[in-house]
């Protein structure tokens, strides 16, 4: 007897030392690369702009690639002083910096790619009569660069699907992704039907039939549902086009009344949510403008935050992006988004109910911003998220340019993945730092936007560093009311 219950002491010690140094053990992971905010600029050299109208997409790399002009500066900054963005004469992506961040990323032997939108440059139009020397427009109509716009779409598309030959590529559309303004497209858009095979063509190991649903539910209103393949086990990846749920979206007639795409987005996004809970699938949603507050946007006037005079500004028009994902909180592995160019994060709800965003830094350094893209490692057992390494180029041109660590998140941040629990932990410990003095805050103000920054009293510092205590307040409160209520308290 004694020998028996001595048997198995030993044997529930073993199965413990056992369980206890698998918990130990990191996650199996795989790599995968994660870019945003493109922002091509195909008018670099005005020159070549005759020949790309021209010229289908497949021809584009030859002729962007081809020497500069002799009058390429000349040219460009004559375009850059009649379109520039936002009074500013910084730039978006040249076809170099382009193709140098593909071919940095590409090195990291991804499993999958996502691109959370905005592949066109900033005021394509108005840079398009620019290049060609063509009047300004004098009214609201872009039609006359749409099929130029519509072939840069499918050219970046393509570019990115070639780079990473045969890896399931998945893309979102962004608020600059449109034939006729920025903010604006129409369901059911030409753009989006001239766009779609390009799309769908990234979509690599789908079936035949979830490519059919897909090219047509993109083609509808920029949304589509795959079921991601190997690695990933049992785990949906839902797409959509937020620009109908934006603030100041209006159709391309300019009616800002119409919600026709806004409701059949969330009617469909609703309907898969809830199917893929039935299928017990663990489900990652994709889009373009993040369900979040525009929060250092909300700060920049911020006594008149707090006299009522101004209101926190949301980057969407309402909460129901963000109520839904809620909801569906116990299926939400990830959400990804882009829109502000900047590196940040945030969190929908609280530890043990909560929906983890990731904002990708961009591309395009038109922000002030360094380029940037991110290097993910991903559980495909659990679909979470565990690690990133933020790379960096070590120029704004894309010229013989390194792109080097910039920061890993467990290292940074000291949490052991990018879950609602540590991301929680987290976020509690940044608030709490008000005056942004840890190390984990300074990390985080210093890679927010690396490159960018602003004079305080006759010294450059980082662009959160004057308005970190109200910032944090971004990370969880993701309503105008809760932001603001959180902002004034402090101030």
């Amino acid at each position: 007897m004694r020998l028996h219950r001595g048997l198995t002491f030993l044997l529930m010690l073993f199965t413990l030392a056992v369980f206890f140094t698998a918990a130990q053990q990191p996650a199996h992971t795989v790599p995968v690369v994660m870019l945003s905010d493109i922002h091509l600029d195909p008018f670099h050299d005005p020159a070549k702009v005759p020949a790309l109208v021209e010229a289908e997409p497949s021809k584009w790399a030859a002729i962007l690639s081809a020497p500069a002009s002799a009058t390429q500066a000349e040219d460009f900054a004559a375009v850059q002083s009649a379109c520039n963005y936002k009074g500013s004469t910084a730039e978006d992506s040249s076809y170099a910096l382009f193709t140098s961040a593909l071919a940095a990323s590409r090195t990291q032997h991804p499993v999958y790619v996502t691109v959370t939108g905005d592949l066109l440059v900033h005021n394509l139009d108005c840079r398009y009569r620019a290049a060609l020397k063509l009047p300004k427009s004098t009214s609201d109509d872009e039609s006359l660069s749409a099929a130029f716009a519509e072939k840069t779409t499918n050219f970046v598309i393509q570019q990115v699907e070639a780079a990473f030959n045969g890896i399931p590529v998945y893309i979102a559309l962004g608020n600059n992704d449109s034939r006729c303004n920025h903010n604006r497209m129409d369901l059911h858009d030409e753009f989006l039907q001239a766009t779609a095979l390009s799309v769908i063509e990234g979509l690599t190991g789908i079936s035949a039939a979830e490519r059919k649903k897909a090219l047509a539910t993109y083609s509808s209103a920029g949304y589509y549902s795959v079921r991601m393949g190997a690695p990933m086990q049992k785990t949906r990846l839902l797409v959509i086009d937020d620009i109908f749920l934006m603030t100041h979206y209006a159709d391309c007639e300019a009616d800002e009344h119409d919600q026709r795409g806004a409701d059949e987005t969330i009617a469909w996004l609703k309907a898969q949510l809830d199917s893929a809970h039935k299928r017990h699938e663990k489900v990652w949603v994709m889009g373009h403008l993040p369900p979040t507050i525009n929060a250092s946007g909300s700060l920049s006037k911020l006594g008149a935050l707090c006299t009522g005079e101004s209101k926190a500004a949301a980057y969407l028009s309402t909460g129901q992006l963000a109520d839904l994902l809620m909801s569906h909180a116990a299926d939400l592995r990830l959400t990804l988004f882009g829109h502000t160019h900047m590196d940040e994060f945030a969190l929908l709800g609280n530890a043990s109910a909560g929906v983890p965003i990731r904002i990708v830094p961009s591309i395009t350094p038109v922000s002030g911003n360094n380029p940037s893209f991110t290097f993910s490692a991903i559980d495909p057992a659990a679909a979470r998220l565990r690690d990133y390494t933020v790379y960096m180029a070590s120029n704004k041109t894309g010229i013989d340019a390194n792109w080097n660590v910039e920061y890993k998140f467990t290292e940074s941040f000291h949490e052991p993945d990018f879950t609602p629990g540590s991301l929680s932990h987290l976020i509690a410990r940044l608030t709490a730092d008000s005056a942004g003095e840890t190390a984990e805050s300074r990390s985080y103000i210093n890679n927010f936007g690396k490159g960018l920054s602003i004079k305080v009293i006759g010294a450059s510092v980082p662009a959160l560093v004057p308005v970190w205590s109200g910032y944090s307040c971004g990370f969880t409160n993701t309503t105008p009311e809760s932001f603001k209520a959180c902002v004034c308290k402090q101030k």
